[in-house]
């Protein structure tokens, strides 16, 4: 009885591991994707705010229902750089302080990419 809980546990921790790398895998490649969107079009400054919407739904669109959780928010950036900021929280198949304790938190990154538009 003992080593079938021991067993079930180590089944859950892992896939709430392997749920949580694919969630953020898939999170962080498409904010990669809308911000390079944004720094390949080659918009003017007046237009960038659209184009930034417009790379947003994308983003979302392609994430689905998951979209929901997730926030995208373009920053300020350096000269010739686009910035995005992305949050979305863990999936959780432990409770919080299970997970807390191996560090596993949602993500919260920030992409800088250099702007392409022409100079």
């Amino acid at each position: 009885a003992f080593g079938v809980g021991v067993f079930l546990v180590l089944l859950m921790f892992s896939a709430h591991l392997l749920l949580n790398l694919v969630v953020t895998s898939t999170v962080d490649a498409t904010a990669l994707d809308a911000a390079l969107d944004v720094a390949l079009s080659g918009a003017p400054p007046g237009q960038r705010r659209a184009v930034e919407d417009a790379a947003i739904s994308r983003a979302r669109a392609s994430l689905g229902r998951y979209a929901d959780r997730v926030r995208f928010e373009f920053e300020p950036a350096g000269p010739h750089q686009v910035a995005l900021r992305v949050r979305a929280p863990e999936v959780r198949l432990l409770p919080p302080v299970a997970a807390e304790v191996f560090g596993l938190g949602g993500l919260d990154r920030r992409i800088v990419v250099e702007d392409e538009a022409p100079r």
